[in-house]
């Protein structure tokens, strides 16, 4: 098990593209964010694209998140969002 961290501005912008969606589309993006945080809780290096010194890249539902996963310490941090698609 990893331990998962989302730094405040992540969540104060993941809130930004959260109340700008529709009921439905809120409750969409709220199940893939809650199963996101199971598979960074599980197995951080099988989820997204790898980019430079432990940084990481995934989509869910629009939001592309990016994170850095620290090996020695098991710690994923998700470091920033930003809207994605339409």
């Amino acid at each position: 098990m990893w331990a998962l961290i989302w730094r405040d501005i992540a969540l104060d912008l993941m809130t930004d593209v959260y109340v700008d969606l529709g009921p439905e589309d809120r409750d969409r993006l709220a199940r893939e964010v809650e199963a996101l945080n199971a598979r960074l809780r599980s197995d951080p290096h099988g989820v997204g694209e790898s980019r430079d010194g432990g940084n990481r890249i995934t989509c869910v539902f629009r939001l592309a998140v990016f994170f850095h996963v620290d090996k020695v310490a098991r710690v994923v941090t998700v470091n920033t969002v930003r809207p994605y698609g339409r």
